[in-house]
């Protein structure tokens, strides 16, 4: 046994692998235990400056209360291991109640509380590999200019934009089937009413009612969801929490939900402009010219520049079917009265309106 251990454990300093180690030296033979006995009760704190003050005072207060002399002093100290054997049993008569008895309990119940410990320990390790084996959280990212499609395990079918991440916890289906998004994605949900599909976004959650919905939700203050079929409800989260339901989306509405603003349901005459990409396709609906940059970058992995502030002020409504971003730049830059210059995968747009 390391000496280190013995001393650390004697001041209270021992970590969890070295009580470990202590444990299964214990273990090992009957007369290690009793050496460990003997090493507590002739452990000499006068002789180890880590011996706590507080312990000599509370041997003092033992001394006054047993009406000891006062050159008493604890078993194991330097003067106590001159006295005669006659005087040493006679103060352990007296003091049966005292220091040295204390220690000895306090070694056997150490000895079967270590011992049990490594004993439930061995217990719970069997009793772990008897058990299902569980699946891990998981989390799902994707970059600029990716996309991807997902199974659950449950059969639901979920489609990934890019730039977008999903987790779904090791607990998934029990007792619900709740998941994290950040980004955008569209569900195909396996209705379950006794297991709710549930979404949580920063901004808010959609709950699963028999649905194909589209969330974005690439900004944290706000959420959409459109509703292909079936229902689906919108509430608010707090801190990841859902908190309360605010409306029933029906097949054809458009939930958007704001931290400033609040929230707004309106029809959706044109479903392809929110599920389109999951196609494929790239929709645009009188959509301004900020947020059609930005949606080129996420989908083709580039960084635009737009040069005079009046593109800014312009609207494009065009469908962009798997085409290659130079097609797509061709045909947008005659769309909005632009001319566009491209290095490497920066694409700088200009007004070209005379």
């Amino acid at each position: 046994m390391n000496w280190k251990i013995l001393k650390k454990y004697i001041q209270g300093r021992c970590s969890e692998q070295e009580l470990r180690q202590l444990g299964a030296w214990l273990q090992e033979d009957p007369a290690n235990e009793d050496f460990f006995k003997s090493f507590i009760e002739d452990w000499d704190p006068e002789e180890h400056a880590e011996f706590e003050a507080d312990a000599q005072a509370a041997w003092q207060q033992f001394k006054k209360r047993n009406k000891l002399s006062s050159s008493s002093q604890p078993i194991g100290s330097a003067s106590t291991k001159k006295k005669s054997s006659a005087s040493a049993n006679h103060f352990k008569e007296v003091g049966s109640r005292g220091y040295p008895y204390w220690f000895s309990i306090a070694a056997a119940a150490v000895i079967l509380i270590t011992t049990l410990y490594f004993i439930s320990q061995d217990w719970l390790q069997a009793n772990e590999q008897t058990k299902p084996t569980e699946i891990a959280a998981q989390k799902i990212t994707t970059d600029r200019g990716q996309r991807t499609n997902l199974r659950l395990s449950d059969g639901s079918l979920v489609t990934l934009n890019a730039e977008s991440s999903l987790e779904i916890p090791e607990n998934y289906g029990d007792p619900t089937r709740t998941i994290y998004l950040e980004g955008e994605a569209f569900f195909e949900v396996e209705h379950d009413e006794q297991h709710p599909f549930i979404v949580i976004t920063p901004r808010g959650y959609v709950k699963d009612l028999g649905t194909q919905f589209n969330i974005t939700a690439y900004d944290s203050s706000r959420i959409e969801v459109a509703v292909k079929e079936g229902l689906a409800s919108l509430g608010t989260v707090k801190k990841g929490i859902i908190q309360k339901e605010l409306v029933e989306l029906t097949p054809n509405k458009l939930g958007i939900l704001k931290r400033v603003g609040g929230l707004t349901v309106s029809d959706i005459t044109d479903m392809e402009e929110f599920t389109g990409w999951a196609e494929g396709k790239l929709v645009f609906r009188e959509t301004p010219f900020p947020e059609v940059v930005q949606r080129l970058e996420r989908w083709f992995n580039i960084e635009c520049i737009t040069e005079d502030p009046q593109l800014k002020e312009r609207t494009l409504t065009a469908t962009y079917s798997n085409m290659p971003l130079d097609e797509v730049l061709e045909v947008l830059s005659v769309s909005v009265r632009a001319s566009y210059e491209r290095e490497k995968r920066t694409v700088t747009f200009r007004d070209n309106q005379e």
